[in-house]
């Protein structure tokens, strides 16, 4: 081989380097847009998990403010109908000791059971006119 020859395989040689190193600058050109739009619909997918997930807490929010009203309410309820329960649990026991025939019991009960119901008497009178009568 001679010196033209060598001149000309290093040329080519140069050549197909030169093509070589321009496809994969090519190459790595694209691998960057690539990465750029998958970067972006990542960022996207993300800022979207993070929508659902806002929405999502907020629900859950929302629900427990809802389940504590009812619970609230609930209570209330309760509330009411223990003291509706006491009142009548109440009244029947006051029933009971003004049925009481005082000229059956013994001295001492007779003392106890007219004083009951004299408290008695004096409460439903207060109820029916009112605590400033």
């Amino acid at each position: 081989m001679g010196r033209d020859a060598a001149k000309e395989a290093t040329k080519k040689a140069a050549l197909v380097s030169s093509e070589c190193m321009s496809k994969m600058h090519d190459l790595s050109v694209q691998r960057i847009e690539l990465f750029k739009e998958t970067e972006g619909e990542r960022k996207a997918w993300l800022d979207e998990m993070v929508a659902l997930e806002k929405a999502k807490a907020e629900e859950a929010r929302e629900h427990c403010k809802m389940m504590l009203e009812i619970e609230r309410e609930r209570l209330a309820l309760d509330k009411q109908r223990l003291r509706m329960d006491d009142e009548k649990k109440e009244e029947e026991e006051d029933e009971r000791i003004l049925a009481i025939n005082l000229d059956q019991c013994q001295p001492m009960q007779r003392m106890y059971y007219q004083a009951l119901k004299e408290d008695i008497i004096q409460r439903m009178m207060s109820r029916c006119h009112g605590p400033n009568q």
